[in-house]
């Protein structure tokens, strides 16, 4: 079973993205740590979603290869779109982050079927 991993520190950011992931996605197990978890931790992920501060921690610290981690953040200039691609995340989502924008960057990376519609 696929897993996503959700690394914010931010309680709300946290709850709204797991609660939205797993209404998405009811096939995948959706788990939640804190933005300094372990590259072990995150070795067990399929995916990661994680907040700017957790994914330079991430890098910092080895993240596990093979395993594409995908940058929250609440600002989208292009310096900050650099800086995700330039620690090596698979991509970038603005928080908070909508059902419509979290299928479209995670579902391929998941091999989804389409997600259910969560309107």
């Amino acid at each position: 079973m696929p897993v996503i991993l959700v690394l914010d520190d931010d309680a709300a950011t946290r709850n709204a993205l797991v609660e939205t992931l797993r209404q998405l996605f009811v096939w995948v197990r959706v788990a939640t740590g804190p933005g300094d978890a372990s590259p072990g931790v995150v070795a067990r992920a399929s995916v990661v979603l994680a907040s700017m501060p957790a994914v330079e921690r991430l890098c910092r610290n080895g993240a596990p290869a093979g395993v594409p981690v995908v940058a929250l953040t609440r600002e989208m200039s292009p310096d900050t779109l650099m800086r995700a691609e330039a620690l090596g995340a698979a991509g970038a989502l603005r928080t908070p982050a909508g059902a419509e924008q979290l299928a479209a960057v995670l579902g391929p990376m998941l091999d989804a079927p389409p997600p259910r519609d969560v309107r």
